[in-house]
């Protein structure tokens, strides 16, 4: 079960990256106001969230945050770049300030001054500049009380009765924010809260409009309270909404005078008591009636009755009804009237009142990761043992001879296939993360990187609701980020470089994801300066990557794949967003782990594009099973072009290689066995063929001769420990139905 603090960090970091999103989409229309208005919910709900911790520089700094939105928002202030980077900066800050919440750690001292010193920053557009901390507003109290609400003659009376023994009620006034609903807040439970509190009454701050033009989420409630706690706790009450309170010392309560008023009191404490409710009531009812009642004891002089007072009082509340204080009022104050349509005692309603009623089903329902990965883990151990039931179907034919109960044990089994299948895919369905979750990181990236290098640059995404198994989406992060600074750093012109190349000032970035078949493609693609296969040749022999004969061999395509080769880079010096020999190899290297490809097609001056291709998922993999020299191998079904039958006169030989020809395109061949270190020759069947496996990575395509091909099969796919784990011909391993161990072979390394 997420705790509270889990809860809140994940949905403050979506709201931060749903606040970045905003302030990069209000840049191109700064007068769109429902995107102000979007952006101060978001702000608004962040630090009202904030509220249910003990984050004083989180608060402080979204609260400034959160005036400067209304500002824009009731048009006081117009958007503009310095505010955009004031607020940006913050919701950074917030960030940082969210990691130390996740490692349970306060905020340093440097990191809290940070945070000040951006909050006065952000009230400095207002004209709010300030030297210290936000000001509490309850601290400093206006000299002059305000006009005093219409109150009760019992609040007086309680009032009277804490000044008497040396308290000092006060008059609190909270004004919640009128956006207060979209942070969740709830007003009254925060007024019906204050500690000390002797009355509290609700006004509305404007007259009510009518019902059809009724805004149900605008707070239009002030709340009145007269409290008998000190400056301090009721300080600590409001802490998280500083500026929506202030108190007064109230002057010395005027006396009650005559019996009519007393009885009058006494009369409605008693019509409090009768009055039917719930058990969760009832404690707050009594509290409610001692306060009347020990003033009415003070203000009638019976302060020796105080203790009785409080015996009736503990009764009440052990037998869970009303009674003994009832009882109470007859004997002490027995000329008092009783109400005229007084009821019994209310006794305390049972469990299923204080229940309440049941509500609607939640839609959303939050669970942690690892649970997902187990169920992900028990189905991948269901599949296996699903490849079980064809052998113990070809058992009951082969070794015991009863063909029927084969065929009802392979009925059975394409039941149990169809429930395992649908079982993985609503598993798979729930680890689906759209692409959304890296691509929405790109817009601020891209917009702070083309400022700070001085290029003007807009950034295009499309099919972002494309998804993918999270572990692969979460491992394509950082990947695609480098690729993105590169693309900024290396790849685009200044404006003066392009409008000289005939091309507009503003470049073209644009990133695009789909879905083909069980992959998901993502394709980034530029209108730069594109890679110049000479200065790739010239930057390689200089690094001593290659030598200057083997570089002038090179095809221009294959001279631009050597930016792939580790530490190559063609920055001529070091900056902290490229050019230190770390990139487009790990790039590659970190797709490839999540069994991904990645081609790239770049042309001098015309844009580079760079394509991935993902795996939906990598619980279950699909494998071909295939024999050589009588031993059984898998091979990715991703890297399987075709399986075909080449006659063994069909075979030429170009230099030192085996070629066919096939579909009027030369295929080169190699032989498993030899891969293997194997000496026996590929099996030939009856019709004198040769069976050809044909692989695939980008463009390229090898023919890998084979003794049999046998059939596919969804495998868990474990990577190989110890000693094994350095044999990079193979991907791993998985356990067959049958019990044997299938080594699955890594077609990138064949290539």
């Amino acid at each position: 079960m997420m705790t509270l603090l889990e809860q809140f960090l994940a949905e403050a970091r979506e709201a931060l990256t749903a606040i970045d999103g905003t302030l990069i989409a209000l840049e191109a229309q700064p007068q769109d106001g429902q995107l102000i208005t979007g952006l101060f919910r978001l702000v608004h709900t962040l630090k009202g969230n904030c509220g249910l911790f003990d984050f004083p520089e989180m608060i402080r700094l979204l609260h400034a945050a959160e005036d400067v939105m209304e500002a824009m928002r009731a048009g006081q202030m117009a958007y503009r770049a310095e505010l955009a980077d004031r607020l940006l900066a913050a919701m950074d800050l917030v960030g940082r300030l969210c990691d130390c919440a996740e490692r349970e750690q306060p905020a340093d001292a440097a990191l809290a001054a940070e945070a000040l010193e951006s909050a006065r920053l952000l009230r400095a557009l207002l004209g709010q500049c300030e030297a210290g901390a936000t000001p509490d507003a309850g601290a400093a109290a206006p000299a002059a009380t305000p006009p005093m609400p219409a109150m009760p003659a019992a609040a007086w009376l309680a009032a009277r009765a804490a000044a008497s023994r040396g308290e000092h009620p006060r008059l609190v006034i909270y004004r919640p924010d009128a956006q207060c609903f979209f942070s969740g807040e709830d007003p009254l439970h925060r007024a019906m809260g204050v500690p000390g509190l002797l009355w509290g009454s609700m006004q509305e701050r404007e007259p009510w409009p009518e019902l059809a033009e009724l805004d149900p989420f605008r707070c239009n409630l002030d709340f009145y309270m007269i409290s008998r706690a000190g400056e301090d706790e009721l300080a600590e009450h409001f802490r998280y909404v500083p500026e929506q309170w202030q108190h007064w010392l109230l002057p010395a309560p005027p006396r009650v005078s005559g019996q009519p008023a007393l009885a009058a009191m006494l009369a409605a404490q008693r019509e409090i008591l009768a009055l039917p409710g719930v058990a969760t009531a009832q404690d707050g009812r009594l509290e409610a009636v001692q306060q009347v009642l020990a003033a009415c004891l003070h203000e009638a002089g019976h302060d020796a009755q105080q203790e009785s007072l409080a015996a009736a009082l503990a009764s009440c509340r052990q037998s869970g009804q009303s009674g003994p204080l009832l009882a109470w009022l007859a004997q002490v104050f027995p000329g008092a009237p009783q109400p005229a349509d007084a009821a019994p005692p209310a006794e305390a309603d049972g469990p299923s009142a204080a229940a309440g009623t049941e509500g609607g089903a939640a839609r959303v329902l939050r669970v942690e990761q690892g649970k997902i990965d187990r169920l992900m883990e028990l189905i991948g151990e269901v599949v296996v043992a699903k490849n079980a039931i064809p052998y113990l179907a070809a058992r009951a034919e082969q070794v015991f001879a009863v063909p029927a109960l084969a065929r009802e044990i392979e009925a059975q089994y394409g039941v149990i296939k169809r429930i395992a299948e649908e079982m993985q895919d609503a598993i798979m369905q729930v680890r689906m993360m759209p692409v959304s979750f890296i691509f929405q990181r790109f817009p601020r990236l891209v917009r702070d990187l083309s400022r700070r290098l001085g290029k003007e640059v807009r950034l295009e995404i499309s099919g972002q609701e494309t998804a993918a198994d999270k572990n692969i989406i979460e491992g394509l992060a950082d990947p695609l980020l480098h690729i993105l600074r590169n693309s900024l750093d290396h790849g685009f012109e200044d404006a003066a470089s392009r409008i000289a190349a005939g091309k507009p000032a503003c470049g073209t970035l644009s990133v695009a994801a789909r879905q083909e078949g069980d992959r998901v493609c993502i394709t980034i693609r530029d209108d730069g300066r594109g890679i110049d296969p000479v200065a790739i040749r010239r930057s390689a022999c200089a690094k001593g990557l290659i030598d200057e004969a083997s570089a002038a061999r090179l095809s221009d395509q294959e001279a631009v794949n050597l930016v792939f080769a580790p530490g190559f880079s063609t920055a001529a010096a070091v900056s902290d967003i490229s050019g230190r020999g770390v990139g487009m190899d790990v790039v590659r290297n970190a797709v490839q782990k999540v069994q991904g490809t990645l081609t790239l097609e770049s042309r001098a001056g015309a844009g580079t594009c760079i394509s991935l291709s993902l795996p939906l998922s990598m619980a279950v993999t699909q494998v071909l099973t295939i024999e050589t020299d009588g031993q059984r191998f898998g091979v990715p079904m991703d890297a399987v072009r075709e399986t075909v039958r080449v006659p063994l006169q069909s075979v030429r030989r170009i230099k030192q290689r085996q070629v066919v020809t096939l579909r009027g395109c030369v295929l080169p061949l190699l032989a498993l066995n030899e891969v293997l270190g194997l000496s026996a020759p590929p099996r030939l069947n009856a019709e004198q063929e040769l069976a050809v496996l044909v692989l695939g990575e980008g463009d390229s395509r090898v023919g890998l001769l084979v003794d049999q091909f046998h059939q596919a099969v969804s495998i868990i796919l474990k990577p190989l420990a110890g000693m094994l784990g350095g044999l990079a011909l193979y991907s791993g391993s998985a356990l067959m139905g049958d019990g044997s161990v299938l080594m699955v072979l890594n077609p990138k390394e064949i290539f």
